[in-house]
């Protein structure tokens, strides 16, 4: 996803472009367009406008118009309404599957851009100006050279291991399984994230009385939570969640993921930049991961097209650099608070739990801090790009 917006946000720029991935976006074991909810910030909102695919994206997703924090087992909750800081939402929830194919459908309609799937690359070779790429396709092989290589293919990057590139990677020892459910009760556009001492649980909101799930278990029993009966499973969601939304039914496909924090040594390796979870992946506490990638994108789109104005090439060294320290504050800041959420919420100790508490009550009562906590949340605090402000570039 983080690629294909990236070669949109460079359509008809002047820029050639070649878009290489492996799997079709259409296959069911697509890694990035799959059943997950992805629930977008205002921010990311802004950037899909200026891509000209917001208007199909907000078709098939449903309005976060309300936001409920909560402590499992403790008093603290944080209640957020987005009618009283004047906006219709705070975001929305749209299925992965779904904003894929809004992305490659617009993807067609671009002459500079050249998607070539299904292919890998099977090998970086760095010239002194620029850099050559070995792939395999179906049919066949080919070569192909750029000014400038993109990586985006993920927190498992196979080219960021053949770049060289080290990182520092903390392993929570938790796994989300994701999923999709119907409620008995109306959501009332509520994104709802539960604590717990097993990690995060969040019901995001979706369209037919249904809500996407982000269920957080320990690894070491992630396998048997997977395998067990499918109401035996929403069972185990209610108990967590409760009944706010009463009984839950029809559980979707399962699918889960490793929860990990990763963190290259660097993100330019001369002619090769690193982008999306390849270049740092988090916690997924709040939601900010995809958030975060698509201010990333739009950073970066913004830089490469003023350099490209001014006749400066998408390798340079100087203009990649220059990007980079336009988002490394951003992507320090949001890689920290999700860590220390960690540290905080996911801890049994009773003076610990006593003070997030104490925390999120006095939040919940200071309508000021609570502003602060959601601009940051709907990625609109710090320097942004000029896409999430809403300027051209």
């Amino acid at each position: 996803m983080v690629g294909a917006s990236l070669a949109l946000a460079l359509a008809d720029s002047g820029l050639s472009i070649a878009l290489i991935e492996a799997v079709s976006p259409t296959s069911d074991h697509q890694p990035s367009y799959d059943d997950r909810g992805l629930a977008l910030s205002l921010s990311s909102q802004r950037i899909f406008a200026a891509l000209g695919v917001w208007q199909q994206v907000e078709q098939n997703s449903n309005p976060i118009k309300n936001v409920h924090v909560s402590d499992r087992g403790h008093f603290g909750k944080v209640r957020m309404d987005a009618a009283t800081m004047r906006l219709e939402a705070f975001g929305h929830v749209v299925i992965a599957r779904e904003l894929g194919m809004v992305l490659m459908e617009k993807m067609k309609g671009i002459d500079n851009v050249d998607v070539i799937c299904p292919a890998r690359v099977e090998a970086v070779e760095e010239l002194v100006d620029e850099i050559r790429l070995q792939l395999v396709t179906e049919e066949s092989s080919a070569e192909l050279t750029c000014k400038l290589l993109v990586v985006a293919d993920g927190s498992q990057s196979s080219l960021r291991e053949q770049l060289g590139i080290n990182t520092v990677i903390t392993d929570y020892e938790q796994t989300a399984i994701v999923t999709n459910v119907t409620v008995e009760k109306d959501h009332g556009d509520t994104a709802y994230e539960r604590f717990t001492a097993f990690g995060p649980l969040a019901m995001l909101p979706l369209k037919q009385k249904c809500c996407a799930v982000v269920f957080t278990v320990p690894t070491d029993q992630a396998d048997s939570y997977m395998q067990k009966d499918a109401d035996i499973f929403l069972q185990d969601i209610e108990d967590r969640f409760g009944r706010r939304l009463g009984r839950l039914s029809k559980l979707g496909i399962r699918r889960s993921y490793p929860i990990l924090q990763l963190q290259v040594e660097q993100q330019i390796a001369g002619r090769a930049l690193l982008l999306g979870n390849s270049a740092h992946t988090i916690h997924p506490n709040g939601a900010q991961g995809f958030n975060l990638c698509l201010r990333d994108v739009a950073g970066l789109a913004e830089h490469l097209l003023q350099g490209y104005r001014q006749g400066i090439e998408p390798g340079n060294k100087f203009l990649l650099e220059s990007y980079l320290a336009s988002r490394i504050d951003d992507q320090k800041r949001v890689s920290r608070l999700s860590h220390d959420m960690t540290t905080w919420f996911y801890n049994r100790q009773l003076s610990k739990a006593a003070l997030r508490n104490t925390a999120m009550t006095l939040m919940d009562l200071i309508p000021p801090v609570k502003t602060a906590m959601m601009r940051r949340g709907m990625g609109l605090g710090g320097k942004q790009p000029a896409l999430v402000r809403g300027q051209e570039i």
